[in-house]
């Protein structure tokens, strides 16, 4: 089944690495050879036999850019019927991922019921599901829908990877019910309960993919399901949209990435890391005045890896936590 629709501009502008080829470009191999030494030299970066990018180029893109020219690399070599899907479709759907992308890119293949790994792609089952399709922008290749590619994402990936990719899908618009819709439709056995977890804890309202992480970290610990981006104001004026607000507690709790301090894009012009600080010392002074909070907290990477430490965060800022029965479902 084909869906309409064009790839989002920000998965366009991702298209930016060149492929050069090799090999078979040049019959009479002198090509090939100087490329493949401008690769031993660390001048190329080798994705596929006879395909490409500048060294320099690979190192400045992001990992969405960096497997988007895997997708093209090996495009032209690839079966009409092959369907990318998967991680490969989220790189071309513009959604977030934790860490690079897979070196391989993912298909469906409509005759297969069982994967198969190949040095470059993965073959996924498609035989016995139907397939929801969009065309590329660039050259016509069929990729998974968002809501296909959603709950491909929600069934094959733990909740730290799948969770993030969900927030950003709803946020531009997808129905949590058409997802889920979609994830009741598969035969899948494995993965459908981690799938219908993942839907009901995603959220549009989830400020960044670090913050989902956190949120699932917090539903990990055991924690009363926050509210997000919960706006507090005072006599004068804005004080903060907060990352997790705990009602029933009184309880903020920001996830502190860190990147709003060692990244110059995300401070306003000409404030430096000090800046920074010191007006976060002033936004959690104002937050702790507020008469609705009782306590402000904050937690990074560290205490999202280790469930433990997180709970005993949580405890300490009284906020309950009980032990999760389906925590094995990650």
């Amino acid at each position: 089944m084909c869906a309409g629709g064009a790839i989002p501009d920000n998965a366009r502008a991702m298209a930016r690495l060149t492929i050069i080829h090799g090999g078979t470009a040049d019959p009479s191999g002198r090509r090939g050879r100087a490329l493949q030494r401008a690769a031993d030299a660390g001048d190329l970066v080798r994705l596929v036999p006879g395909r490409f990018v500048d060294a320099a180029e690979w190192r400045r893109a992001t990992p969405g850019e960096r497997h988007i020219a895997r997708i093209k690399a090996v495009h032209d070599r690839l079966a009409s019927r092959l369907v990318v899907s998967h991680a490969s479709a989220a790189a071309l759907h513009g959604l977030p991922w934790t860490g690079e992308f897979p070196d391989t890119v993912d298909v469906l293949d409509p005759r297969r019921t069982t994967s198969q790994g190949l040095a470059h792609v993965r073959k996924r089952p498609g035989a016995q599901r139907t397939i929801r399709t969009q065309a590329m922008v660039s050259n016509g290749r069929r990729l998974t829908d968002l809501v296909s590619t959603a709950a491909d994402l929600a069934i094959s990936y733990d909740l730290r990877m799948s969770v993030p990719a969900l927030d950003s899908a709803l946020r531009r618009g997808l129905a949590r019910d058409d997802i889920r819709a979609e994830v009741v439709a598969r035969n899948a056995v494995h993965g459908r309960q981690r799938a219908i977890t993942a839907i009901e804890l995603a959220d549009a309202a989830s400020g960044s993919p670090g913050e989902s992480i956190g949120r699932v970290a917090l539903d990990e610990a055991g924690a009363p399901r926050p509210v997000l981006q919960r706006e507090f104001w005072d006599a004068d004026g804005f004080i903060a949209r907060v990352d997790f607000w705990f009602p029933d507690e009184g309880v903020v709790l920001e996830f502190d990435g860190k990147a709003k301090y060692v990244d110059p894009a995300l401070r306003a012009a000409g404030t430096t890391v000090a800046d920074v600080v010191v007006s976060e010392k002033r936004r959690e002074d104002r937050l702790r005045r507020h008469p609705e909070v009782q306590a402000v907290g904050r937690f990074g990477w560290p205490e999202a890896h280790d469930a433990e430490v997180l709970r005993a965060l949580l405890r300490g800022l009284g906020v309950p936590t009980s032990r999760r029965s389906f925590a094995r479902l990650r």
